[in-house]
């Protein structure tokens, strides 16, 4: 099932930054000299154009697609990534860790393996890596992405690309990372998951949103959730490097899991709750091209 939701401020932004330029609908102020729209007919023409603008773009709506459980998730996500290298073989993929991705890149594996994908020419940058853990370090994301996906498909190792989390220079490393994605134009179709907190990457919730590459100090809530795949809680790193929510609103298109009714309150949080820094996923809201696939369970506190 696909669900439509309206996006109120993205249609504000919108009208402010297409409408305006049709000078003939819109009248100078005398008193303040800001411009406003002359009459109600023309506002309902302007609204009208700014709606054929929308529709034009796509971005209108963030589309949620409803699978019906986990497995049903992990292949509709893995269609969309599947499309988009067929498409477009050169394409740049961001890539998430965690749990969640797990099925949608063992569904990609299987079907390169039947010949239906071609990875020779993709180039992937990956969300975050652990500061502190070496590429050898089975928790580190440099391994977990060898596991589930790299070593199984065609992909050039010299095509992949992650935070080096061995780099104690945080600056040097943030700089060297954000001129790399740079360099590469940007990421075509970006991946990301949600977690319990409403961090995407390992943008924890805060007072700002923080825009490009950066080290960043895990909160307690997202400690406790990694804590699961380690040992000993005290082995969990306290810091990571990440994409800042600047060059992930970048990224042409976003696509997003969620699974289980643990993330279903702050899913909601994200789609129909005020856009803060509180809340990082929430800024996803403004993104033109972003389609969500979740669970029923992640869904059962939606208010559709």
């Amino acid at each position: 099932m696909q669900i439509y939701h309206f996006t109120a401020l993205k249609f504000n932004i919108f009208f402010i930054k297409y409408a305006k330029y049709d000078k003939k609908y819109w009248t100078k102020c005398p008193i303040r000299g800001k411009m406003h729209i002359c009459n109600q007919a023309a506002h309902l023409k302007v609204v009208q154009i700014v709606l054929g603008i929308f529709y034009e773009l796509g971005g209108f709506f963030m589309r949620i697609y409803q699978a019906k459980d986990y497995a049903d998730m992990s292949r509709k996500a893995a269609n969309i990534v599947s499309a988009q290298v067929i498409m477009k073989p050169n394409c740049v993929l961001g890539l998430a860790t965690g749990s969640t991705p797990v099925g949608l890149y063992k569904q990609l594996v299987e079907w390169f393996k039947k010949g239906d994908l071609d990875f020779s020419e993709v180039m992937t940058v990956n969300l975050d890596e652990y500061k502190g853990l070496s590429r050898e370090n089975d928790q580190s994301y440099y391994y977990f992405m060898h596991q589930n996906l790299f070593d199984h498909v065609n992909i050039p190792i010299e095509n992949t690309h992650l935070p080096n989390g061995m780099e104690p220079d945080p600056q040097k490393e943030c700089k060297r990372y954000t001129e790399l994605i740079q360099s590469l134009g940007g990421v075509d179709l970006q991946l990301l998951g949600i977690g319990h907190n409403g961090h995407i990457g390992f943008n924890e919730p805060g007072e700002s949103f923080d825009k490009q590459v950066h080290c960043v100090d895990l909160t307690e809530t997202t400690i406790q959730a990694n804590k699961r795949f380690f040992a000993n809680e005290k082995d969990v790193p306290k810091q990571a490097y990440t994409v800042g929510i600047g060059t992930i609103m970048r990224c042409k298109k976003i696509l997003v899991i969620v699974s289980g009714k643990d993330k279903a309150d702050i899913l909601k949080q994200v789609v129909q709750g005020p856009v803060t820094p509180e809340v990082p996923g929430s800024i996803l809201q403004f993104h033109l091209d972003c389609t969500i696939i979740a669970d029923e369970d992640a869904l059962s506190a939606m208010d559709i």
